[in-house]
């Protein structure tokens, strides 16, 4: 959708109509022919303008290409501005005011009939979420540089600025991860029988040998020689932590949880992701591109807005979590947080925990004792994890969620 063609006087117009008419009201004063034909001349040099740059600039047409398919927060990325002549004449110079999404100018040359011009304009959203391109506003001055026509194209493009994606080095759950008589779905090539072993805490019921019980009294569960890969439940802990939470601990945060659905789709593991903000956004498990990208698109716009405990919360999901966890915290609800480890891990199930480390996202001046005193509080939170069986990634300033790694750093 277009508006019409506006014109406006160009600085250099405005100064030869105020010539015009101060002439044309001397020679009215005086009388003299040849000031009447120079105040005319001028006036005749501005209609001309006008009939030149209107037949030149309304055939010029606008729209944007989006080279990429997904945007990422901070990455660089790629938009062609394209501009077209379908008009008869050939245009002059050509400017174009776009917001992508703020306001950002651009230039290209003169085009001829029929022709048409690409601009290629890097742009880096600060952030995730929903963006609009546009509108923008075409502008072409005609020859004699006396008038500017312009026009807009209403048209938006809205975008989708998914969060940043790092890979994780040294993670403890790689691709592959198998638990013998943990499932009960098939396996990929199917259900094979390999043996009985000693049941052990943890294991699928539908899995033991009711015969072998009957027959000893004792527990054992059948072993399958291929077992599907173990489901993993990604959940981001968005609890609502004060009202002047730092913008970064919440990006970091996201942006962790995106990198390990990355890293668990690259490992061809079932995922999905649970968001403990007030919406209570989840998605189911798959593997496939299609699931991926649903999860993507709930941490594309997710909040920090959700004040349900952790352990609450999660009881609410028993049964669908899968057999491992990965659990995205900010460092909040020490506690809890431990009980919900403790509670997993003795029901057999692997936990990591990326642990963003709050303290170093406050400002805290290096040599402060407000910043040791948190930051041994939550190295004490950070052992009691890994006592209670969780693997612990931690996040911190300044690397951020750049810095994953399966490594204890010093917080």
């Amino acid at each position: 959708m277009q508006t019409r063609l506006r014109v406006r006087p160009t600085a250099r117009g405005w100064q030869a109509l105020v010539i015009g008419l101060i002439v044309l009201a001397g020679a009215r004063l005086i009388g003299t022919t040849q000031i009447h034909q120079l105040a005319y001349a001028l006036l005749a040099l501005l209609v001309a303008a006008l009939v030149l740059g209107y037949f030149a600039a309304r055939g010029l047409q606008f729209s944007r290409s989006l080279p990429v398919s997904r945007f990422f927060a901070r990455k660089t990325s790629r938009i062609d501005l394209l501009i077209s002549n379908s008009s008869k004449l050939n245009s002059s110079h050509i400017e174009v005011l776009d917001r992508l999404p703020e306001p950002r100018g651009f230039e290209s040359p003169p085009l001829s009939k029929g022709g048409g011009a690409a601009v290629e304009v890097p742009v880096t959203f600060p952030r995730r979420g929903f963006y609009s391109l546009g509108p923008a506003d075409v502008r072409a001055v005609e020859p004699f540089g006396l008038l500017r026509f312009s026009r807009s194209f209403l048209d938006a493009d809205e975008v989708v600025v998914y969060p940043e994606v790092h890979e994780i080095t040294n993670f403890p759950i790689q691709g592959g991860a198998v638990e013998s008589g943990s499932r009960g779905a098939r396996g990929q090539s199917g259900d094979d029988f390999a043996g009985l072993r000693e049941y052990r805490r943890g294991d699928d019921m539908r899995h033991i040998h009711w015969k072998s019980l009957a027959r000893t009294g004792e527990l054992h569960v059948k072993e399958f020689t291929l077992q599907a890969p173990l489901r993993y439940t990604v959940v981001l802990d968005l609890r609502r932590r004060g009202l002047k939470v730092p913008e970064a601990e919440i990006e970091d945060a996201v942006s962790a949880a995106a990198s390990v659905l990355a890293h668990l789709k690259e490992a061809g593991l079932p995922s999905r992701l649970i968001c403990t903000d007030g919406e209570s956004e989840a998605t189911d498990f798959g593997t496939d591109e299609t699931s991926y990208w649903k999860a993507m698109r709930v941490l594309a716009t997710v909040k920090d807005s959700g004040d349900t405990e952790l352990g609450v919360f999660l009881s609410g999901e028993r049964g669908n979590l899968g057999e491992g966890l990965v659990l995205v915290s900010r460092g909040i609800g020490g506690e809890d947080l431990s009980a919900t480890v403790r509670r997993f891990r003795g029901g057999g199930r692997p936990v990591t925990v990326i642990s963003v480390a709050s303290h170093t996202y406050m400002g805290y001046p290096p040599s402060s004792q407000a910043l040791a005193d948190k930051a041994a509080a939550f190295s004490a939170i950070v052992d009691g994890l890994e006592s209670e069986g969780a693997s612990v990634i931690t996040v911190q300033q300044p690397e951020g969620a750049a810095g994953l790694a399966y490594e204890r750093s010093a917080v």
